[in-house]
């Protein structure tokens, strides 16, 4: 295995031509250059200099050998480079889950945002994907970090979450409907009204949680359509399906035909969180949780 430095010495008295002025560059004595070239020689097995009446020149494998040192050369320089901005977090690939309210929310596109303009050469991969299996592909490395709905059914070892802002439940209903006119709903008022909610494959947390409220105010909810989009469950609401229950941060996406209304008596809380692995030794990964944690302080 050639070394770089011998390489460094001989593409330096390539360029000079003369074992005095490269050895000045190289801050050695000339002995040190020559022993240096000569240790270069027998290691590829033929010489690399023709040195003539005190004039030196390439040889035809010296000329071959200086165009690949210089490859090998800026190569390395490339691998060096790239080592520090990996050591830094600045290149690389982030794998970023995302459960579907998070998406048409106003803090996870404003983390993306201010990450894409610190980490310019980090590759952001963007996968759509449930609570409970993003939580699993955190926890066996496959997903880096996730947006998710707190609370969890259930956290598996390994995984943590970073409370990022509080949320709070909605009505979504067609802009004519009779409950529109209220400035908030009761849950009760609910009971005999056909709803559009996401199914439970796709948000187990989200009907988990619009159940257990319709249970502690005396109902099961009509569920006349089962969608997994939230953007779907919008827009089937302002197509008159039905009214829909949903994250309070739904209300940044306007749809015409669509009123949201708070709640008049629910007490839940839907919380927007970051769930990652604790203490992640990769340094973009614990660059793009200080940016969600500095986002949701705003």
């Amino acid at each position: 295995m050639l070394e770089l430095k011998l390489l460094r010495s001989f593409v330096l008295l390539a360029e000079e031509l003369h074992f005095g002025r490269a050895a000045e560059r190289l801050h050695i004595v000339q002995p040190a250059l020559t022993q240096q070239i000569q240790s270069l020689e027998r290691q590829i097995g033929t010489p690399l200099l023709n040195r003539a009446r005190g004039r030196i020149s390439l040889t035809d494998a010296g000329a071959l050998v200086l165009a690949e040192a210089r490859k090998t050369l800026e190569q390395a320089a490339r691998t060096e480079a790239i080592g520090r901005l990996a050591g830094r977090g600045e290149v690389g690939k982030l794998e970023v889950g995302f459960v579907g309210s998070a998406g048409v929310g106003a803090l996870m596109p404003a983390v993306l945002r201010d990450f894409r303009r610190s980490h310019p050469a980090v590759e952001l991969h963007l996968v759509e994907m449930a609570v409970g299996p993003q939580l699993a592909a955190i926890a066996a490395g496959t997903l880096d970090v996730g947006f998710v709905r707190l609370p969890p059914l259930s956290l598996p070892p390994g995984v943590t979450v970073l409370p990022l802002r509080p949320d709070s439940l909605v009505a979504a209903l067609p802009a004519g409907h009779p409950l529109a006119a209220l400035d908030a709903i009761p849950v009760a008022a609910l009971a005999a009204e056909s709803m559009v909610l996401h199914h439970r494959a796709g948000a187990a947390e989200l009907r988990s949680l619009i159940d257990d409220l319709c249970g502690r105010h005396g109902f099961t909810p009509q569920v006349v359509q089962s969608v997994p989009q939230i953007s779907l469950t919008v827009r089937l609401v302002a197509a008159g399906l039905g009214l829909s229950l949903l994250p309070g941060s739904i209300a940044w996406l306007a749809v015409e035909g669509v009123v949201y209304r708070p709640l008049a008596d629910a007490d839940i809380q839907y919380t927007l969180a970051l769930a990652h692995r604790p203490q992640d030794p990769a340094p973009a990964v614990r660059a793009f949780i200080a940016l969600a944690e500095k986002a949701a302080e705003i």
